[in-house]
Parts: structure tokens; sequence; C-alpha cells
């Protein structure tokens, strides 16, 4: 695995931006339609409280301050998950040192990645997933580990555009050999 690079980024070092959008793109496809049914419950559990109120229950008041609760819970975690967890990312990964100047290579047989804690070469039949998406390529080496290359690490978006369609084309041909 020592071709020569294709194509390479500039050095960059990774931003909460780039976590936020791992975090995203790592969300299940289940949480939109969790949130979607708690507010379904969130409504349904009000109205049978406002019923009980209505109907003149005092028990039902201690329900109503638990919901309200809940609800700000619930409206705090729609809004900021993916931003906490990237929070909580960016934590880990300054703790243990990962955030240091790193660069990104495309060669014909292998992705490049090199920081100054090392050199890393997947080969491209190795990689088990790819996502390209408008500002950042993720290359995945492991189900768990990625690679997030941003645009703002080339000169231009047409050189972003270029890595990111020749990792693509260079991966696919190696999945179907």
């Amino acid at each position: 695995m020592t071709d020569a690079c294709e194509l390479s980024t500039r050095p960059f070092v990774y931003d909460r931006s780039d976590l936020r959008a791992l975090a995203t793109l790592a969300q299940p496809r289940a949480v939109p339609w969790l949130f979607k049914i708690a507010w379904v419950l969130f409504a349904l559990a009000f109205f049978l409280v406002l019923i009980g109120t209505f109907a003149g229950s005092k028990q039902t008041l201690p329900y109503l301050a638990v919901l309200v609760v809940m609800l700000a819970i619930y409206l705090a975690l729609h809004r900021f998950g993916t931003a906490i967890v990237a929070w909580a990312q960016e934590k880990a990964a300054r703790r243990d040192e990962l955030l240091n100047e790193q660069t990104m290579a495309l060669a014909a047989d292998c992705f490049r990645a090199e920081s100054v804690r090392g050199k890393t070469e997947v080969r491209w039949a190795a990689i088990p997933r790819l996502v390209d998406q408008a500002d950042r390529l993720f290359v995945y080496s492991t189900r768990r580990q990625v690679f997030i290359i941003p645009e703002r690490a080339f000169r231009s978006r047409d050189e972003f555009r270029a890595f990111a369609d020749r990792a693509l084309e260079l991966w696919k041909v190696a999945r179907k050999a």
C-alpha cells in the first residue's frame, strides 16, 4: 500500500460542526418517529389532565407539573440532541488528544489518513461505507470508526467534489472486485 497519492486534503483539524454532522448521520432512523410518537403521547396526557382538572379533580394537578418538566426535557433533547452528542464527542476527543492536524489522501489501492499520532491506510475493499454529503465525505474504516473529510480541507468546492467523486469511484471499483 505504497502507491503515490492521487488526491489529498490540506492539513485540517476536526471541529464541532464535523462532529455534529457525524451525530446527525449516526442517528438511528427510528429517532424521528419516536419524537413524533412522543408528541402524540404528550398531547394525550395533557388532554387527560385537562379533562380531569375541568371535571373538578385536584388529583390531576401534580401530573401537570410532571408533564411540563418532561416536555421541557423532550424539547431540549429534540432541539439540542445532536449538539449534545457532538459536544460529548469533542470532549472525549480532546481528552484522548485526537483533535490534531491531519491530512487525508486517496491512492489507487487505499485511503490514507495521517497526523502526528501516526498513519492509517485502509484498503478500499475493507471500507464498509462511504457517505457523500454536500459539504463532507464520511469514510468508515469500520462500522464504528469514521474519517470525516470536510469541504474546508480543500482550496475550493471543486477540489472537494473531485476528491469525493474519486473516493466514491475507487471504493465502488474495489467493492465490485
